[in-house]
C-alpha cells in the first residue's frame, strides 16, 4: 500500500506541474528581443558544434536555413556579428552547390531570395556595402521580372511561387535599404503574371508550378511562407490573402490552434515539405504562421501561436541561453526564433481564427492530480485496523 501512496504523490506533483506549465505558457504575452537574443546565443553555441551540418541529414536545406534564419533573428537584436558570420556560412561553396546552376539565376530563386534577405539586413546594420547590395538585388529582379510566370526555377526543373514571393520580397527591401525603391508599375507588372497561376477555389498560389505549365494547388507549408512576405510585394492586398489563407488552412485540432498542409476537406500524406502530419497539421507551417500572423497584424492569433511554441516545445533557459525540446532539433529553434523576431504590423487585424482552448488542457493535465488527491485523501482518512 505503501507503494500505492507514493505513485499517487507523484502523480499528483506530475500532474500539478504540468497544469502549472499550461497556466504559465498561456499567460505569457508576445515574445520580444530578450528571448529571440536568448535563443539566438544558444543557436551560435549549438552551430559552433555542427548542429547546421547534422540537420542537412534530417531536411533539403537543413544546414542553409539553421544558418540563414539564425541570422536573421539576431537581426532583430542588432546583433550584427552573428548577421555576417551566418552570412558567410550560408554562402559557402557546400551550401550553395546543393541548390545547381540555373540560367536564369545561378543559385535558383530559394537560395538567392533568402540570402539577400539576411544580406539587406547586414548592410542596414552596418551601413556599407550598399552598392554591392543593390546590384544583388537587381540581379534577383531580372530574373524575376523575366520570367512569364514570375517564378524562376528554385531548383532545376523544380518551380515554387512561394520562393518568388520571398525573393521579390527580399529586392523590395534590398533596394530600400540602398536608398532605391523598386517601381511599383514593375511589382504591379510581376504580381499581374502570378495572378494567372492562382486556385480558382481559393485565390491562394499554387504550391508547385511544372516546367509543363500544370499546377500543385495550394498548401500549407508554402502558404505560411507567402502570406510571411506577401505584405512586402503587395500592401493593399495583402489583408484580402490573408482571410483566404486563414479560412483555408487554419484550423483548431485537440484544443490547440494549427495550419493543415492541405485545404480543409482534403486528406493526404506529409512529405518533405510539410514534415508529419498530425490531424493534418503540419508543425513547420504552424511556425511559419507565427511569423505571417505577425506580419499581417493578426495578434490575436500570433500570440497563441507563440504561445504554443512555449507549451510544446517545454523550452529550457541556462546561461542566457533558450532552447525548445532539449535542443533536438536546432534548425526548429531557428525557425522559431525568426518567427518571433518578425515585426508586428502597425495595424491589426481580426480575422476569426480559432483560438486555443488552454482551459481545455489545463483540465485534461488537472484530472490524474485531483484523482490522485482524492485518493490520498481517502487513505489518510480510513480508520487503522
Amino acid at each position: 500500500m505503501r507503494a500505492l501512496r507514493v505513485l499517487a504523490v507523484l502523480v499528483l506533483l506530475v500532474s500539478l506541474a504540468a497544469t502549472a506549465h499550461v497556466v504559465h505558457a498561456s499567460t505569457q504575452p508576445l515574445s520580444g528581443t530578450g528571448r529571440v537574443a536568448a535563443q539566438v546565443r544558444w543557436l551560435n553555441t549549438a552551430r559552433a558544434d555542427g548542429a547546421a551540418h547534422r540537420m542537412q541529414d534530417l531536411f533539403p536545406e537543413g544546414e542553409f536555413f539553421t544558418h540563414l534564419l539564425t541570422g536573421l533573428a539576431a537581426a532583430s537584436t542588432g546583433d550584427l556579428d552573428t548577421v555576417r558570420a551566418t552570412l558567410a556560412d550560408s554562402g559557402t561553396p557546400a551550401v550553395r552547390d546543393r541548390f545547381g546552376d540555373l540560367d536564369e539565376l545561378p543559385g535558383g530563386t530559394f537560395y538567392r531570395g533568402w540570402r539577400l534577405l539576411l544580406w539587406a539586413e547586414q548592410v542596414r546594420l552596418s551601413g556599407a556595402g550598399g552598392s554591392e547590395l543593390l546590384a544583388e538585388a537587381d540581379a534577383v529582379r531580372a530574373a524575376l521580372l523575366a520570367s512569364p510566370t514570375g517564378v524562376p526555377a528554385s531548383y532545376p526543373g523544380g518551380y515554387w511561387p512561394c520562393d518568388a514571393v520571398v525573393a521579390m520580397a527580399a529586392v523590395v527591401r534590398a533596394r530600400a535599404v540602398a536608398g532605391e525603391p523598386l517601381p511599383a508599375a514593375e511589382l504591379a507588372a510581376w504580381r499581374g503574371r502570378l495572378d494567372a497561376s492562382r486556385d480558382a477555389g481559393t485565390g491562394l498560389l499554387p504550391h508547385r508550378l511544372s516546367s509543363a505549365g500544370g499546377a500543385e494547388g495550394p498548401r500549407g507549408s508554402s502558404q505560411a511562407i507567402i502570406q510571411a512576405f506577401w505584405p512586402d510585394v503587395d500592401p493593399s492586398g495583402s489583408a484580402v490573402q490573408w482571410q483566404r489563407f486563414v479560412d483555408t488552412f487554419v484550423v483548431r485540432e485537440a484544443g490547440l490552434v494549427g495550419v493543415r498542409e492541405y485545404p480543409r476537406g482534403v486528406e493526404d500524406a506529409g512529405d518533405v515539405d510539410s514534415g508529419p502530419l498530425l490531424f493534418g497539421v503540419s508543425a513547420s507551417a504552424s511556425a511559419v504562421t507565427l511569423a505571417a500572423a505577425l506580419r499581417n497584424g493578426d495578434t490575436a492569433l500570433a500570440t497563441d501561436l507563440d504561445r504554443q511554441a512555449e507549451y510544446l516545445g517545454i523550452p529550457l533557459e541556462w546561461d542566457g541561453r533558450r532552447r525548445f525540446a532539449f535542443g533536438l532539433v536546432p534548425v526548429g529553434d531557428a525557425f522559431v526564433a525568426w518567427a518571433r523576431s518578425v515585426a508586428p504590423a502597425p495595424a491589426s487585424v481580426t480575422s476569426a481564427a480559432p483560438a486555443v482552448l488552454w482551459w481545455a488542457h489545463a483540465l485534461v493535465l488537472l484530472t490524474p492530480g485531483l484523482l490522485a488527491g482524492v485518493l490520498l485523501v481517502a487513505r489518510w482518512r480510513r480508520p487503522p485496523g
